[in-house]
């Protein structure tokens, strides 16, 4: 919020609670001011979405008023700015409410938030493009009081990775931040694995252990007039991947020191900006690679995509696609050339949006009589 540019754009900030229910307030704009507890609900206003269709008409929230007889204040706005990770911001679930109600928003559509965080689609796709990926093998939760079946797990394993598959990584296939993803050096640890994952997630993918692991992390955008790929970076991690801890509890490292409660997230990681590693060739595939999927996933917004390579043999693959990343990934657009302003790349994401949605007004199907008339496009 801080980086938008506060003389062309106002902000309304809004939360959503754990709980269904959403906020505002000023007391938004601090970050000391999360996570939000009953104690400090008293400094924010309860909003709702309309209830009914407002498409082509001004976007509002409905602001609660405290007594029986007290009217609802109207809020309007132009653009919902989504800033949510994971499940229900990423999805595409919130997209879709969105769209249903009829409110313009930044970043990607329903199909493409939704296509990317499903693991297992995002690398058949990729692959069927020519991007190389990591084989893995899907697993189906079992229903429940069920347990999974150890042999009929390890044949598949067996089939998809080959003889001997371990070691390997067990993660959940629709989820983001690295949460639930575990190291696995055998049946065992690779049971332990799915029983936690299964309690995150429907569905597992299993993946070789990359050997002489090293991340790679590229952002790409559209919003600048034409699909454009960052400059590189390789993250500085503590352990052999970088999980959900090491991304946003870790705090800064700089001087040597972790400190702790305060992370900045993905932006306070120690990285290097153009890895020397990488030749020229490499970076040429990872950023073109990157392109690639961007433009094959229909995505928008400012999207973070992190690739997986074994340092010794110099191989590379797609690992996964964040189309909601820590800071939007400002970092990366301001180290690359020409270098992008934090206030920049929020201008062009509103912008995005508002063109989106001005094209979209002009294609919209519309409703009679409860059923939906399509247009031939």
């Amino acid at each position: 919020m801080n980086a938008v540019d506060n003389e062309r754009f106002g902000i309304l900030p809004v939360y959503v609670g754990p709980d269904g229910r959403w906020w505002t307030g000023e007391a938004l704009r601090d970050k000391k001011f999360y996570p939000l507890t009953r104690a400090t609900e008293k400094d924010l206003t309860r909003v709702s979405l309309p209830g009914a269709s407002i498409r082509g008409k001004q976007p509002y929230f409905l602001a609660g008023k405290k007594g029986v007889f007290s009217k609802s204040e109207v809020l309007t706005f132009d653009l919902a700015f989504p800033a949510i990770h994971g499940s229900n911001g990423e999805d595409g679930t919130l997209q879709g409410l969105l769209d249903f109600v009829g409110i313009p928003y930044a970043g990607c559509s329903v199909l493409a938030a939704a296509a990317t965080m499903d693991k297992d689609f995002t690398k058949r796709l990729v692959k069927a493009i020519g991007v190389p990926t990591l084989p893995h093998l899907l697993l189906k939760k079992p229903p429940e009081n069920k347990t999974p079946d150890q042999k009929a797990i390890k044949k598949a394993l067996q089939a998809s990775l080959g003889k001997n598959p371990f070691p390997v990584i067990v993660k959940p296939c629709n989820l983001g931040s690295s949460i639930g993803v575990t190291p696995a050096n055998d049946m065992d640890d690779l049971l332990a694995g799915l029983l936690l994952c299964f309690r995150l997630d429907r569905a597992v993918i299993i993946e070789p252990f990359v050997q002489n692991l090293v991340e790679y992390n590229v952002a790409v955008s559209k919003a600048f007039g034409k699909t454009t790929a960052s400059v590189i970076e390789r993250p500085l991690k503590e352990n052999e991947f970088l999980d959900f801890k090491g991304k946003y509890l870790s705090g800064d490292t700089k001087g040597g020191k972790m400190k702790t409660g305060n992370s900045e997230g993905m932006v306070s990681l120690n990285r290097v900006m153009n890895p020397p590693e990488l030749n020229q060739g490499q970076q040429e595939k990872i950023q073109g690679w990157a392109v690639a999927a961007f433009d094959a996933l229909g995505l928008a917004g400012s999207v973070r995509i992190d690739f997986l390579g074994n340092e010794k043999t110099g191989e590379l693959w797609l690992n996964e696609i964040n189309t909601v990343p820590g800071s939007f990934a400002y970092y990366l657009w301001q180290e690359s050339e020409p270098a992008v302003s934090f206030t920049d790349l929020t201008t062009a994401l509103i912008n995005e949006g508002l063109e989106r949605a001005k094209s979209n007004s002009s294609e919209t199907d519309k409703g009679l009589g409860g059923a939906v008339i399509f247009k031939d496009k």
